[in-house]
């Protein structure tokens, strides 16, 4: 019996210290029933602790901005024994290894994840803006970690302050039905907004068995889009917006819309692969939302934009005559819509868009008045063109429409048309 127990505990000898610990820990509560409290306080006092010196290291890292994943990653490397993958050492200049982004992620469609890292490097002007590449390791014997760059038509980098990635399903075209990959849509960011989207398509450049290589290119581009006031893809119909700022001093752009060519699975140009094709529709409108007080802007080409939005919209939040005076106002009330450049066909007017719009500042020279806002001029000549629906009849103006604003009563009002109809 004895010899058994004895081989009991050589067999098990874990088992039996935790049983004899517990064992003891009974007794001690047994014995002195008060411990259990203090033990109780104990834990108690730890977690809040805890919890406090988290909260100010949490603080500490928040105002500081101190990048807490680098001494995570240093330390991953010294316990693996640098059996990792360090990129870093991979990089132009060592000094940006604090600006690098890895996303570990499939691009290709093989089911295996590659590394999508994307790091700084300084331009002669002094800019660092971020550079882009794929390491992928599905070639060779042993295999062989190969770099696939990532470059957009025109420059070598991706965004000036910021990147970000999105796999999105954009074409199908040419892939292997057991194997089909996401597109790679790369958005560049500058003062806060997506002013950048390149879109790469994988496309093998090689068979299996060959040695991996990147020309022609393994991540080729279908799609590359910049604009100042920013860039935007509608996943619905696969279209993207670009919107870039236009006359600053009232702050309104034009947005162009850009859509896939399905048949060919890009939005480049097929007779040269680094520009795109024209846009299908440009609109001038505003770069912020039409402000509320729009009545109040003291400039006239404002005013003008307004009156042919607020025209083209079923339900305007203001009344288009709001914006009208003299002839202008007396055609209106008249439902004269064809002094304002539209057909005279009935129905209701959809989808109205200003395609250009300029104001001529000499102009303003020419006589002016004293207001509550300084030295205002008393008219001013607004131009545009526009196209858009009224019923079943489609009108594109191509000869710009140029009119007259008054400053009437610390408003600008559309007075009349420059030259006749």
């Amino acid at each position: 019996m004895i010899e058994e127990f004895i081989r009991f505990i050589e067999q098990r000898p874990g088992q039996v210290a935790l049983a004899l610990t517990l064992v003891a820990g009974l007794l001690v509560i047994v014995i002195y029933p008060q411990i259990l409290k203090q033990i109780w306080l104990w834990l108690i006092g730890s977690l809040v602790m805890a919890f406090g010196v988290l909260v100010l290291v949490l603080m500490v890292i928040q105002v500081t901005r101190y990048r807490i994943d680098i001494p995570l990653h240093d330390l991953a490397l010294q316990l693996s024994k640098h059996e990792l993958v360090d990129f870093r050492t991979l990089l132009p200049d060592p000094r940006y290894a604090k600006d690098m982004h890895v996303y570990y992620t499939d691009t290709d469609g093989d089911s295996k994840p590659e590394w999508v890292v994307f790091y700084r490097f300084e331009l002669d002007d002094g800019r660092r803006p971020y550079a882009g590449v794929v390491y992928d390791y599905d070639r060779g014997n042993p295999p062989v970690l190969f770099p696939y760059r990532l470059t957009p038509p025109h420059r070598d980098y991706l965004g000036e302050e910021g990147v970000d990635l999105q796999l999105v399903d954009v074409v199908s075209q040419s892939e292997l039905a057991d194997q089909p990959a996401m597109e790679l849509m790369i958005y560049g960011y500058s003062g806060g907004l997506p002013t950048d989207l390149t879109i790469f398509r994988h496309v093998r450049n090689s068979f299996e068995w060959e040695p991996p290589r990147d020309v022609p290119a393994r991540y080729q581009v279908i799609g590359a889009f910049r604009g100042d006031g920013g860039v935007r893809f509608d996943p619905a119909t696969k279209r993207v917006t670009v919107t870039d700022r236009y006359l600053e001093r009232s702050q309104l752009a034009v947005q162009s819309v850009y859509a896939l060519d399905e048949e060919h699975g890009s939005y480049m140009s097929l007779a040269d692969a680094t520009q795109l094709k024209p846009p299908i529709s440009q609109r001038v409108t505003f770069a912020f939302g039409m402000p509320l007080d729009i009545l109040d802007s003291p400039y006239p080409e404002k005013i003008v934009l307004g009156f042919y939005e607020m025209l083209g919209t079923s339900s305007p939040r203001v009344n288009p005559r709001e914006f009208l005076t003299g002839q202008a106002l007396l055609e209106y009330d008249r439902g004269n819509l064809s002094y304002f450049g539209l057909s005279a066909a009935p129905g209701a007017i959809a989808d109205l868009r200003v395609t250009s719009l300029q104001y001529y500042p000499e102009a303003e020279e020419r006589e002016v008045l004293q207001s509550s806002l300084g030295e205002q001029p008393r008219f001013m000549i607004v131009s545009l063109t526009f196209e858009g629906w009224k019923g079943y009849a489609f009108t594109r103006v191509e000869k710009p429409i140029e009119w007259i604003t008054t400053w009437v009563n610390g408003r600008w009002k559309i007075d009349h048309r420059a030259t006749p109809e």
